[in-house]
């Protein structure tokens, strides 16, 4: 067998194998939709980013609901049945806070003579065991003083119980960015939710999705109240609709474009048939290949993947095209040979994956998630042209190509009488634009915020929300760093002690849970009342109480020494705590959200004035990544092009031949010029599509040098081929989201560029006969 029938029967085996694998496990291909994906800031310390993905984990899986009405008990009616409706929800638990007192009341009971409140500190630091006894025996018998919330033989003195109640009248419940507790303010209701499992398809998130809007909407109606949401969900949700608004808007244009321009040029179904193969291989290919390595394959990746169809059936029309009505070249064909075909195949695919492939250069998630989508795709759809084409041409390939001559020839007509002169003159323009972009004030935007669509609806609803209910600064909080607990409550008492830092600018760890060495000093100090001849042998002498009575809460005073209560032992069990706190190996990661309307300013200068304790802003540091990731992305152009005109000159085994590189070069100035005059802020996005401008441009280019013996039929070929591929990032240049709409109206303006400047400066003019 030759390696080539070879090659044939493995890609038939393979492309058997993803069809089984999608059609028998279809729940394994999960469709992702996480923003979180356009979020630059990566971290080379792996215990820290395992800390912030909790977080970040724990701030997706909850969201925020306030119900609004003009009679107060009327909504709180109204939030009831809502509560009542979401907890049916199999997905969801609403966050109740009677439910987080006796969480926190299970786990910090064992560890009752750890904790203390100031003034019951100051009481046993001044004060006998006979004036504590008999304190507490007056409050056993004065009215509504002696309220106990766990039995009285394991709190006789009620300290215990006096510590829970001060402590409830302001505990925390901090979930970042919303409030997590049912918190009534006048006429308006806030309910926190959180999942209990994540929706994993996208399917299912907007089948959620719908079941919310309908209970808001019943709850609404029946109570006459306002119900409003907000949290990451709904924008993911919605970000995934339009981004499947998007996918198929481009995947029914470009694959009826491309099922229109095959009929009309081609007179067999065969070439129809490859290229819809060709194009079936390679997005199915680049799907597999994303699950695969990521375990799932993001909504953004399937929007650009499917622009991809009208590249991928460029393959299958050149390959057409170099067979048209040649039967001696088919009959070389069918063996697998032909030395000229394969140059400009091989050579136009490896470009295409230089550009494709430097997006993955990026620090971007969904960048290099798009660079494997699309160069696995592309591999693929190559492989199955060059493989399974010689089937197609054995019988003579026929075209239409009266009206694609005029075309070809009206455009060189128009273009190209003087080669030497366009080339100049785009030469110049280019230059010009180069002058413009480095002096002009272009306008730049780095806020990842602009990435994606944002419903105006969705986006009032979240600030109407956050102005009843946000308690934390969105996106800045304290990040505090140690090897033992104890450096962490340290770290936070030092940055308390500073002038303009109250402790009630944060939530962190102190809230729930006393530093190591302040539970070693409480329970040293209730000594005073549970050892022999202390306070509560005196208070149950003098109450008449037998030895035994008593002896439960000696015991478990005893049983108590030296164990303290740690925070990761309170989250595990308390669902309303975020994970503050993180520990990998030898280091300690805990988290301070910073209360709305705190003075940042100060917060940010204490915060650099202690070891381990650092400010960080998000919003900030995304932007300024994003900006360093566009000044980077030009460099890396740069570095792209010097590669590629490397691989032309020994390709081609001259120097000048690097100077093709103008026309991609020229193409992509003038691009961003055009888009920066028309009022586009120029982001990376834009940047890294000129890496797709330059792997097209060298596409059109190398099949017009390469196919130079047939001019007319190779231009035939390019102009199809820029035809789909303007067509499919055209209608990217029109999508609701700003991050497809800069790669789409870049390459659509580049490519045409690129196209104009193959058929007309490379390889045959207007008077030029095959």
């Amino acid at each position: 067998m030759s390696l080539f029938l070879f090659a044939r029967l493995g890609l038939i085996l393979l492309l058997i194998g993803g069809t089984l694998y999608a059609t028998l496990y279809p729940q394994a291909i999960q469709i992702d939709t996480n923003i979180n994906e356009l979020n630059p800031e990566k971290n080379n310390d792996a215990g820290l980013q395992h800390a912030l993905n909790r977080l970040t984990a724990d701030v997706s899986q909850r969201f925020m609901i306030v119900v609004q009405g003009a009679d107060k008990r009327n909504t709180e009616r109204a939030a009831t049945a809502l509560q009542t409706a979401l907890n049916s929800l199999p997905h969801l638990t609403v966050i109740d806070s009677d439910r987080i007192l006796d969480d926190y009341l299970a786990v910090i009971t064992p560890y009752r003579f750890n904790v203390l409140s100031e003034s019951q500190r100051r009481a046993l630091e001044t004060k006998s065991a006979a004036q504590l006894a008999n304190a507490a025996q007056r409050k056993l018998y004065q009215l509504g003083e002696g309220v106990r919330l766990i039995p009285f033989e394991a709190d006789p003195l009620g300290w215990f119980s006096d510590y829970l109640l001060t402590m409830s009248d302001g505990m925390d419940t901090p979930a970042t960015n919303n409030q997590a507790d049912k918190t009534v303010t006048s006429s308006a209701v806030s309910i926190s939710v959180k999942f209990k499992e994540y929706p994993a398809g996208m399917a299912e998130q907007f089948r959620l999705y719908e079941q919310i809007n309908t209970i808001e909407q019943r709850v609404s109606q029946e109570f006459d109240v306002t119900v409003l949401h907000s949290g990451m969900f709904f924008f993911a949700v919605d970000s995934a609709q339009s981004a499947k608004a998007d996918i198929q808007l481009i995947a029914i244009g470009s694959i009826t474009g491309v099922l229109v321009l095959m009929l009309l040029v081609f007179r067999s179904l065969l070439p129809l048939l490859l290229s819809l193969g060709s194009i079936a291989a390679g997005v199915g290919f680049g799907i597999l290949a994303s699950v695969w390595l990521y375990g799932s394959v993001h909504i953004l990746t399937i929007v650009f993947g499917a622009s991809l169809i009208g590249i991928v059936v460029d393959y299958s029309l050149h390959y057409f095209y170099h067979f048209l009505a040649d039967k001696k070249v088919a009959e070389t064909a069918q063996k697998g040979r032909d030395n000229i075909l394969f140059r400009a195949m091989l050579l136009s695919m490896i470009t295409s994956l230089v550009g494709y492939g430097a997006l993955s250069l990026s620090d971007l998630a969904i960048l290099q998630k798009i660079a494997l989508f699309s160069c696995s795709g592309l591999f693929m759809a190559w492989l199955s042209v060059m493989l399974f084409g010689p089937w197609v041409v054995r019988r003579p390939i026929e075209a239409r190509q009266t009206v694609l001559k005029s075309m070809i020839h009206g455009c060189q007509r128009m273009f190209g009488r003087s080669p030497r002169g366009l080339g100049a003159v785009g030469v110049a323009i280019a230059a010009v634009c180069l002058v413009y972009l480095l002096a002009g004030k272009v306008e730049v935007n780095d806020d990842p915020r602009g990435f994606f669509h944002v419903s105006p609806a969705l986006l009032q609803q979240e600030k109407a929300v956050a102005a009843l209910t946000q308690v934390y600064e969105p996106g800045r909080y304290l990040l505090i760093r140690g090897q033992q607990p104890q450096q962490i409550f340290d770290a936070l008492d030092q940055l308390y002690a500073l002038p303009g830092v109250d402790r009630e600018m944060i939530t962190s760890t102190a809230q729930w849970v006393p530093s190591p060495q302040v539970q070693a000093r409480n329970y040293a100090l209730q000594a005073k009342l549970y050892a022999d001849g202390g306070a509560l042998d005196l208070f149950s002498s003098a109450l008449g109480l037998p030895k035994t009575t008593v002896a439960t809460a000696k015991a478990a005073y005893a049983d108590a020494a030296q164990k303290p209560l740690y925070f990761a032992t309170m989250a595990e069990h308390v669902a309303a705590i975020p994970p503050l706190w993180s520990a990998q190996d030898e280091d300690i990661y805990s988290f301070g959200l910073i209360r709305k309307n705190s003075d940042l300013t100060a917060l940010a200068a204490a915060a650099a004035a202690i070891p381990g304790v650092e400010y960080v802003n998000t919003l900030g540091n995304a932007t300024q990544a994003l900006k360093s990731q566009r000044e980077t992305g030009i460099i890396l152009l740069l570095v792209a092009y010097a590669l590629v005109g490397v691989l032309l000159s020994l390709w081609y085994r001259r120097a000048a031949a690097a100077l093709l590189l103008l026309i991609p070069a020229s193409a992509s100035l003038i691009a961003v010029a055009l888009v920066a005059v028309f009022g586009q802020a120029l982001t990376i996005f834009h940047i890294m599509a000129l890496f797709l401008v330059l792997g097209l441009g060298m596409d059109y280019i190398i099949f017009a040098r390469e196919m130079a013996a047939k001019p007319d039929t190779t231009h035939q070929a390019i102009l199809l081929s820029a035809i789909t591929s303007l067509l499919s990032f055209g209608l990217l240049a029109f999508s609701s989201m700003p991050v497809v709409q800069a790669f789409g109206s870049i390459i659509l303006i580049g490519n045409t560029i690129n196209f104009i400047a193959a058929v007309t400066l490379i390889g045959g003019g207007p008077k030029h006969k095959e």
